[in-house]
């Protein structure tokens, strides 16, 4: 060390790059344009028990062949060390490690040199298995007290029933009033519960579609039965546009029904008294399209990407409420039928949420 060099410097000038990486908690390996594995760390080493003086210039599918047993399943292996081209990449993996399994996060990138040019890809593996861990915690809590909840709610609300149904006598109208108060609780409260359960079900992947081939037009008309006391009760119109000749699709209806009821619901509670909501059915490039259309306040520009989003509540609606789960839970059962949904919107031009479900391959 020089008279003038700080220790921190002099620490610095000993240290080589290798020597950091080797240190880190996380894998790193390293991929040429080529599809060679160009270096990997000791964790990498550690986890995958892969010799480096075996691999290293070898090419990645030697290297898959001799880990695929390690993953859960097997033909994830595939994925491990596959780049996307310039985009960066997020996948999760789960591989046994001596007699327990770790679930690990990978997030990958370009590797490029200082002129920009593109060399191959670089990943990193994050050990993952506690958050997985309480995460499964979480879901199973939720979904235990849920259940619990909603056991007492329905005795609840079906007491109540039978008293505003007169079965235990005449009750005066101040009486009817504040039973019909707490039936009203009741049914938001189930709702909510009924929510979060559903939501512990997709975050634990235990969503179970029964799917039928059906007309999109049934499961449609249903919901928009099903929330038509509510937009009159507000004096919303719903109205179906579809063609005649729409053809049959294959999905799970009562799940559907849950798509289009939370996308009504959604749209009349942003809607105008007087307004209109169309829900448009078309057929196009092999999918059906399910468009539901409101003349509300529109949503601003910066707010699109959170609509989506668990407990979002977005906008200025003319009528407050909601657990902000309809959405999140709509777009998780539209991607379990392979589809995808989305909102066209500008601030007080109303809303578009679209949704498209492909259509069997025969068709």
């Amino acid at each position: 060390m020089t008279k003038d060099m700080k220790p921190a410097q002099a620490i610095s000038t000993q240290l080589k790059e290798a020597d950091i990486l080797h240190s880190l908690a996380s894998a790193i390996a390293v991929v040429s344009s080529g599809n060679e594995l160009v270096y990997c760390n000791d964790t990498f080493i550690h986890w995958f028990d892969v010799p480096r003086e075996l691999f290293i210039g070898h090419s990645v599918s030697d290297l898959i062949d001799s880990v695929r047993s390690r993953f859960l399943p097997p033909e994830a292996a595939h994925e491990c060390l596959r780049g996307d081209g310039d985009s960066v990449a997020t996948r999760e993996f789960t591989v046994r490690h001596g007699d327990h399994a770790l679930s690990l996060r990978q997030d990958s990138s370009a590797w490029r040199d200082s002129s920009g040019r593109m060399l191959g890809h670089i990943f990193a593996f994050h050990d993952i298995t506690r958050e997985k861990a309480i995460d499964r915690m979480k879901t199973e809590f939720i979904s235990v007290a849920s259940h619990e909840l909603r056991t007492p709610m329905t005795s609840i609300k079906g007491s109540i029933d039978l008293v505003l149904s007169g079965f235990a006598g005449q009750i005066g109208t101040e009486t009817q009033e504040l039973l019909e108060i707490a039936h009203k609780s009741c049914d938001r409260l189930i709702r909510l519960i009924n929510d979060i359960l559903d939501l512990a079900k997709i975050e634990a992947g235990q969503i179970k579609l029964t799917k039928v081939k059906l007309d999109l037009r049934d499961p449609v008309e249903r919901s928009i039965r099903g929330v038509k006391s509510y937009g009159d009760q507000v004096g919303v119109k719903i109205v179906m546009v579809a063609p005649d000749d729409l053809p049959d699709i294959e999905v799970d209806k009562d799940r559907i029904e849950q798509v289009v009821t939370n996308l009504l619901s959604n749209a009349i509670k942003f809607s105008p008294e007087g307004g209109l909501i169309q829900v448009r059915l078309t057929v196009e490039d092999g999918s059906i399209y399910c468009r539901v259309v409101d003349q509300g306040c529109g949503i601003a520009e910066q707010d699109v990407d959170k609509v989506f989003g668990k407990f979002q509540q977005v906008g200025d609606s003319p009528r407050k409420g909601g657990t902000g789960l309809g959405l999140a839970i709509a777009q998780a059962l539209v991607q379990e039928h392979g589809g995808k949904i989305w909102v066209e919107s500008k601030l007080d031009e109303g809303s578009q949420f679209v949704f498209r479900l492909p259509l069997p391959e025969a068709h």
